[in-house]
């Protein structure tokens, strides 16, 4: 693969920001009247840019290459990881009243799933994959991983689940964009240094925000999917 230009890495990582802005605005919408807007619409976009400008950049870099192997490996265990860990958390939720206890138990049973899934997809996709058993293996695990999603959108279309599912469409579609639009071309101008360094701003004036405790627990109540990445690194009690 080519070396990416400086310019290019620009364009990426600046569409990454811009489209974290409105992937954050469904959960902004929901937590704002509950009061602290600003503070709460600053801490939804840099957490919802923990997940649209490196998913973005990925992706971005995975069809620049035709989507290798490895990158279908990913994707299909990530895939096949939504409906158990889905499950899980509708579970966990109706059980445990104690949240920031539910979330380190959940965060902790996601990475071992997801391990577990990426593991399992990595061998299912290992070698060339020529043969025709080879071939019919990968497609009926291609076809339980596409199932698995199927299976998670229909549980949250359940009216106590609807609000994540929108969370979850909305940075879906921003990582969409950011992997696979054209930048604007005023993006190009901007210096990647310049944009990591206002994005680890970004981040770090939103952890200090977490610091106040209504606004980390409104967050983590109204707007888990789009807070899950944040409150590692606040305080979600």
């Amino acid at each position: 693969m080519s070396q990416a230009s400086p310019d290019a890495t620009s364009g990426a990582l600046a569409l990454g920001l811009l489209c974290s802005v409105p992937a954050a605005l469904p959960a902004f919408l929901r937590v704002a009247p509950a009061g602290h807007g600003a503070v709460s619409g600053l801490g939804l976009v840099a957490a919802t840019s923990l997940v649209v400008v490196p998913l973005g950049l990925w992706l971005r870099r995975a069809r620049a290459d035709r989507m290798p192997r490895a990158d279908r490996a990913l994707v299909a265990g990530a895939a096949l990881s939504a409906l158990p860990l889905a499950l899980f958390g509708g579970v966990l939720k109706s059980t445990t009243h104690h949240r920031p206890l539910g979330g380190a138990t959940f965060a902790v049973a996601a990475l071992c799933v997801l391990a577990l899934c990426l593991g399992l997809s990595f061998r299912v996709f290992r070698g060339a994959g020529d043969s025709a058993v080879k071939s019919t293996w990968q497609n009926l695990f291609t076809l339980n991983c596409g199932l698995s999603v199927a299976g998670t959108v229909a549980l949250g279309l359940a009216g106590a689940a609807r609000p994540s599912l929108v969370d979850f469409l909305a940075l879906a579609v921003a990582v969409a964009i950011a992997g696979l639009a054209k930048p604007p071309a005023w993006t190009a101008r901007l210096r990647p240094a310049a944009l990591v360094t206002g994005w680890v701003i970004l981040l770090v004036c939103a952890v200090v925000s977490l610091g106040r405790a209504p606004v980390a627990s409104s967050l983590a109540s109204r707007a888990p999917v789009s807070f899950a990445s944040l409150s590692w690194l606040g305080d979600g009690s």
